[in-house]
């Protein structure tokens, strides 16, 4: 499949680019580039506190409908790890690593 152009918003001057959900609806994200680069900028390392912080950062310039969250930061998760994850990088449903210190 081609990849597609991204749009421009005329009000804004940002680029919208499209995003598919988990079940194979695409819309459309003001800004996503950025959005994903301010993120991995903060170097979280947990799972659910990047996709929070996406689907927050989303939701400033885009309608997020409420019963489509989880649906939509599943999806820029996925878009975030496909631009910024390296091998061994966090991936969905992990938890940081625990140390256990031994007395010695």
């Amino acid at each position: 499949m081609p990849e597609e152009k991204p749009l421009h918003d005329a009000d804004t001057g940002n680029k919208i680019k499209k995003l598919t959900l988990p079940d194979g609806f695409r819309v459309g994200i003001v800004n996503l580039d950025n959005i994903l680069k301010e993120v991995a900028e903060l170097n979280l390392t947990d799972a659910q506190a990047i996709k929070a912080e996406l689907l927050r950062k989303v939701k400033r310039g885009n309608y997020v409908p409420s019963g489509a969250e989880n649906e939509y930061s599943t999806a820029l998760f996925q878009e975030y790890q496909k631009k910024f994850s390296n091998p061994g990088a966090v991936k969905d449903g992990d938890k940081p690593e625990e140390h256990k210190h031994t007395a010695g």
